[in-house]
């Protein structure tokens, strides 16, 4: 629902995207969950064992979130797109398999650069998807404050690799080459600074010359740009390091996925899955989670440690492929079979606020 208010002269427009209660509870709320979660680990309050490890994965947010990236699979539509090319199919259906098994043979060959290269991944997954759902928050042509993609960008990429930096100090540089540090992070800094003040300097001119201050929009990219600021200011370790802004992650995922679910596959168009789509949504992410902490079990008893944590890390990377080409809205078939679905739910979700 969106409206507008008069004060000194600024027009403020609340244009939620799914409408003020979903919103709110998707895209901002999951960091109290998050923070709950954080503080019974800290405060050992979870069992040891699977519990933890379930706990760090934000409650299986993490494994759950894995299930709508293979559910694009499942469309009639897409097999059938992705299979008229030879091209589009290796991509969709074989790197997949490679990256499970080049994944798997580093878990045991170089587990350390595996670690480094999913995390620098990770990192690169979640900036991705705040820039997509920031873009997918303003509203063109319709009298809104809209900062350029570039800006949008490089403030959200400059102010995470700087929170990002302290993540690589301790766990991997551990307090050793403070000073190279300290200059790499106030280079980082001065261009958070930087970009963030061309953000907001560029919101306030078109502000002032008459266009509405989307307060969602804004909202989302201040979160965007803490983001990783857990980096800086928690206590973690290589298995608790992403649970807060993963928490964010994984969640704002599930929802967006569900609601283009809900949308997409109404009707005859429920016919193109194989099952009832909101049922077969939810059956993937199941079995993602059970699957994936059935490996973590056999894990933890000690079989297979190093081909499993490779495989695991695996199906990460398959994620982040995977997703980096099912959004791609560049592509104009990926774009289609997307966005009138969003825009979609946006309407109807929004008018019910």
């Amino acid at each position: 629902m969106t409206s507008s208010v008069q004060k000194e002269e600024v027009k403020f427009k609340f244009a939620w995207m799914f409408g003020r209660t979903n919103d709110i509870l998707f895209y901002f709320a999951p960091i109290v969950l998050a923070l709950a979660v954080y503080y019974a680990l800290e405060s050992n309050l979870v069992a040891a064992g699977l519990m933890t490890v379930i706990a760090a994965n934000g409650l299986g947010l993490n494994q759950l979130h894995l299930g709508p990236s293979w559910y694009f699979y499942f469309d009639k539509n897409n097999q059938e797109h992705w299979l008229s090319d030879k091209k589009r199919a290796f991509m969709f259906y074989v790197v997949p398999i490679i990256i499970l098994l080049v994944c798997t043979v580093m878990g045991v060959c170089q587990p350390g650069l595996l670690f480094l290269l999913t995390t620098l991944w990770g990192m690169q997954h979640f900036i991705q998807q705040n820039f997509g759902i920031l873009a997918l928050y303003h509203n063109h042509n319709c009298g809104e404050a809209v900062v350029s993609r570039e800006l949008q960008q490089r403030s959200l990429w400059a102010s995470s690799l700087f929170f990002c930096s302290f993540y690589f100090e301790r766990l991997m540089l551990k307090g050793q080459h403070a000073t190279a540090f300290l200059i790499v992070a106030s280079v980082l800094a001065l261009a958070a600074i930087f970009y963030c003040g061309l953000y907001l300097r560029s919101l306030r001119q078109q502000v002032k010359d008459g266009a509405a201050l989307n307060v969602p929009a804004l909202l989302f990219w201040f979160v965007s740009v803490i983001y990783f600021s857990p980096f800086a200011f928690a206590k973690y370790n290589e298995m608790t390091a992403f649970l807060i802004p993963g928490v964010m992650h994984w969640s704002q995922y599930m929802f967006l996925n569900y609601m283009l679910a809900k949308y997409k596959y109404e009707g005859e168009r429920a016919k193109l899955m194989p099952l009832h789509p909101l049922l077969l949504f939810a059956l993937l992410a199941a079995f993602l989670f059970v699957f994936s902490f059935f490996l973590y079990s056999v894990k933890l008893s000690g079989h297979f440690v190093q081909p499993l944590v490779g495989f695991l890390f695996g199906l990460s990377n398959v994620h982040y492929f995977q997703d980096a080409f099912l959004w791609r809205f560049r592509e104009e078939f990926q774009r289609q079979s997307i966005l009138p679905y969003i825009k979609r739910a946006r309407l109807i979700e929004s008018g019910k606020s």
